[in-house]
């Protein structure tokens, strides 16, 4: 549970909450009683939608994946040190950005203690109540189970249902899961077959043929999982009421007789007169009420409470709309539960493999693919499809995004230093696209972005589906461990749609664009490539190399990303070197 998460949870489950408040409050004369408790269900929903496993459910499509088998597996280590490769340099520029990952622990961590303590409390309150029917006796009165049968008759109930007395009840009730016990105070066989007694066995026989006491475990759960809003606390006591008075207005549609409807008024009094309330109520489904509760059911009762065609149909419009309601909350939990920061691999020919032994920890990956093939080769599948934030690989599409809007053009790429001293000397000196490509100078960049302009920006990075295409982090900043993110699958597909020039961009462009990311070439095999090294408060904590190898057969993209402690672009350019080596892509 995350800060964002938890904010979405308390906003849409208290939206539909306040919702039904609204309409309990304004349109309770246009409802019917059993669709008034029915509105309940729609809460019930919201409640569990931010939990429920959309990943699961075919919400995303699965990728085509193949475990790739031991002996194909690449078995060298990383070779640490400094190299000795020219253009292997790390020019990163430290950002200060505020950690809010403690914050999502801590959050976690309160939720789950409370979780924690409302599953014990409810399992010691479950406990008692056990123990409390299994010391209870069963009823022997012959007029008492004669009677009981021919209510559940009445009722059309076939499954067995066990009538027990206890001396610890003053106020009978219904309880059970998988068996259902229906529990009278000891004095009833003392009083005999009543009137009373009748209108108890219907009441509580009605709330297990709604199945009021087997929704009540779901309604409960929702309550522990949302124990830290206090609105489902609220919801929770006039859900109670609600389902009450559609037991009640069921009892009254049985009886059918005007002067037995009020005495079944009298018994409830009677039973709430003489009886104390259980601490198991919330298990259970006792006649009896709170005194709050108790008037609205006793005035609803003297009524006369029989619902008419025409509020059953309005019942019917009111649940339509509310089920709108809450159906249209999926997209945003769908969207929690696949968040702008996790790319969906879809129909795409993966082979996962093992590079363990050349990227340690969990966080790292490494994506290749083979354009001859159409096939992806990938470490770390999860990992792979996270995005974070792309530093200096971005200023390959800056450079194009500027060459496209003119600021520069090809042959004519050159900018003025303007006199900063930056904390690279190699950046203190005018540049061209080759020399600003090849020493990372972020100054030389950011100016393009200045003239190009927000707004053209976000146009072309959505035409280019880079990333989460979010450039809300400033102008500036916004490449550099900041809004925008991209995964390395993403890079990789972006490389070879900017190499087959997919973008729609003038060649030479692309031509241009394509010679300042030139870096070596050997054996007949070009590489091309650019670095990037994530800084923040000081500490290296992102690292990457993107590119792609041209050979005689094939052309190759990958995308390396490094996210342990000292996560640098150069650090992944080494690891990406010895890769293709044992590749033999380029050696």
């Amino acid at each position: 549970m995350t800060l964002v998460r938890l904010l979405l949870v308390l906003t849409l489950s208290s939206a539909t909450i306040g919702i039904i408040f609204f309409i309990r409050r304004f349109l309770a004369a246009h409802l019917a009683p059993a669709w008034r408790y029915y509105l309940w269900f729609f809460v019930l929903g919201a409640l569990f939608l931010p939990f429920l496993p959309f990943k699961r459910f075919g919400m995303a499509e699965p990728i085509s994946m193949h475990k790739m088998t031991g002996h194909n597996a690449v078995n060298h280590s990383i070779l640490s040190g400094p190299s000795n490769t020219g253009w292997m340099n790390d020019f990163g520029s430290s950002v200060t950005r505020m950690d809010v990952s403690l914050l999502d622990r801590l959050i976690n961590g309160i939720w789950i203690s409370g979780l924690v303590i409302g599953i014990l409390a409810v399992s010691f309150t479950l406990w008692k109540l056990m123990k409390l029917v299994r010391s209870a006796h069963p009823i022997r009165d012959e007029g008492i189970n004669e009677l009981f049968g021919h209510c559940k008759v009445q009722l059309s109930i076939r499954k067995k249902i066990k009538l027990k007395q206890s001396s610890s009840v003053t106020s009978p009730f219904i309880f059970g899961l998988f068996q259902t016990y229906l529990i009278l105070p000891a004095t009833v066989e003392k009083e005999g077959v009543t009137r009373e007694l009748k209108h108890v066995l219907l009441h509580e026989l009605h709330h297990y043929k709604s199945r009021h006491v087997h929704w009540n475990y779901l309604f409960l759960l929702a309550r522990i999982l949302h124990w830290f809003n206090p609105l489902v606390w609220h919801a929770w006591k006039e859900m109670r009421l609600d389902r009450e008075i559609a037991c009640d207005a069921a009892v009254m549609k049985s009886l059918n007789d005007v002067e037995e409807n009020l005495d079944y008024g009298r018994t409830i009094l009677y039973y709430a007169e003489k009886s104390k309330q259980l601490r198991l109520d919330q298990f259970i489904h006792p006649i009896i009420s709170s005194k709050s509760h108790l008037k609205q059911r006793i005035l609803y009762i003297a009524a006369g409470g029989f619902p008419a065609k025409k509020r059953i149909r309005k019942s019917v419009a009111i649940l339509i709309i509310l089920g709108l309601v809450v159906t249209i909350q999926v997209p945003a939990f769908r969207a929690a539960a696949f968040p702008d920061d996790q790319y969906h691999i879809q129909g795409k020919d993966v082979e996962e493999e093992d590079l363990s032994d050349f990227l340690k920890g969990d966080s790292s990956s490494f994506v290749l693919y083979s354009m001859q093939k159409d096939k992806y080769y990938v470490h770390n599948i999860e990992q792979s499809a996270q995005r974070v934030s792309p530093n200096s690989t971005y200023k390959i599409y800056s450079a194009l995004t500027a060459l496209e809007e003119g600021i520069i053009r090809p042959g004519a790429t050159n900018r003025n230093w303007d006199g900063n001293n930056y904390e690279y000397g190699t950046w203190n000196q005018n540049q061209d696209l080759q020399s600003a490509m090849r020493n990372s100078v972020t100054w030389y960049f950011q100016d393009l972005d200045q003239q190009v302009g927000k707004q053209q920006i976000q146009k072309l990075l959505a035409e280019y589906h880079y990333g989460n295409e979010d450039i809300s982090g400033g102008m500036r900043d916004f490449w550099l461990e900041s809004s925008l993110r991209i995964s390395p699958f993403e890079q990789v597909e972006l490389l070879r749609n900017f190499y087959r020039n997919e973008f729609g961009a003038a060649p030479e462009n692309i031509k241009e664009v394509k010679a300042s990311l030139m870096l070596a070439q050997k054996h007949g095999a070009v590489l091309y490539g650019k670095t990037g090294t994530g800084i923040v408060n000081g500490k290296a904590a992102n690292g990457w190399f993107i590119g792609f190898v041209e050979t005689n057969s094939d052309t190759y993209f990958f995308a390396t990303n490094l996210r342990d402690g000292n996560a640098t672009g150069s650090k992944a350019a080494e690891i990406t070197l010895r890769i293709l080596k044992e590749k033999q892509i380029y050696q």
